[in-house]
């Protein structure tokens, strides 16, 4: 699993992200989550939008908490090459997360745990 990890500037309280974001007001939601991934971990990644599931949560970052509506999608690499990232100061960096680790690295959150185990059994059921 494409992950970078990141520094609550408020806590530093390190956690591992799925890349993602606001959707901008030109793009649809799976052009979104491809322009994301590419800028928080300079992967270039193809969407697959009907393998997605979303969830709604309240996530505790910089000292508020976020309303969240999230759509996560499997998507396929496009390019093994990385490009540089230049994201923002809390990007600590990529890093690849084996399957077997999904359970340990985000157990954090429920509702992203749960959300990243539907989106696995999509693909392999």
């Amino acid at each position: 699993v494409l992950t970078f990890k990141a520094k609550d500037p408020t806590s530093g309280q390190e956690y591992f992200f799925l890349p993602g974001g606001k959707v901008e007001e030109d793009e649809t939601a799976p052009e979104a989550a491809e322009r994301e991934t590419f800028e928080e971990t300079g992967f270039q990644v193809q969407v697959e939008p009907s393998l997605n599931t979303d969830r709604e949560y309240i996530f505790h970052w910089n000292g508020e908490d976020y309303n969240c509506l999230t759509i996560f999608y499997w998507a396929k690499l496009k390019s093994a090459l990385q490009s540089e990232v230049r994201d923002a100061t809390y990007n600590l960096g990529v890093h690849w997360i084996p399957l077997a680790e999904v359970s340990s690295v985000f157990g954090y959150h429920p509702d992203i745990l749960s959300a990243i185990q539907e989106i696995l059994e999509k693909k392999n059921g």
